[in-house]
């Protein structure tokens, strides 16, 4: 699927870890200016599953960021095997792998995204994170 929704979104997926990256790492300035720039991309209805099985609504996600604002100096993210799997009108559903490298260490998930692309701009409806095996 190759059409500007679908490249809307997979870029998406690059620029919003990007900014979390940012969040986690990035000196407390830094890191509170990513916060600005990411929570508008989620919807006001935004809601998640946590790798370990929570759902949470976009007010606990924004209290996520704020209390782990440059907690983790060093992180690094890196995302893979971006995939649409869904798609109708302006709205997209991704597949992608999401690895967190900090202290030598590697934590890896699978991530499902609903994104909507209407009228330019990308907004994020709903995640899904699944744990892989350590």
């Amino acid at each position: 699927m190759n059409n500007p929704y679908t490249q809307a979104a997979e870029r998406s997926v690059y620029d919003v870890h990007e900014l979390i990256q940012t969040i986690f790492a990035g000196a407390p300035g830094m890191a509170r200016a990513a916060i600005d720039q990411l929570m508008p991309v989620f919807a006001e209805g935004f809601s998640m599953v946590t790798t370990a099985g929570a759902v949470v609504q976009l007010p606990q996600v924004a209290a996520m960021f704020q209390q782990a604002a440059a907690g983790r100096p060093g992180l690094r993210i890196e995302i893979r095997e971006v995939a649409t799997v869904w798609q109708a009108a302006s709205s997209v559903a991704l597949r992608y792998q999401e690895t967190h490298h900090l202290n030598g260490t590697a934590m890896a998930r699978w991530a499902t995204a609903i994104v909507d692309c209407a009228d330019g701009a990308v907004r994020w409806q709903y995640l899904h994170e699944t744990a892989l095996g350590r």
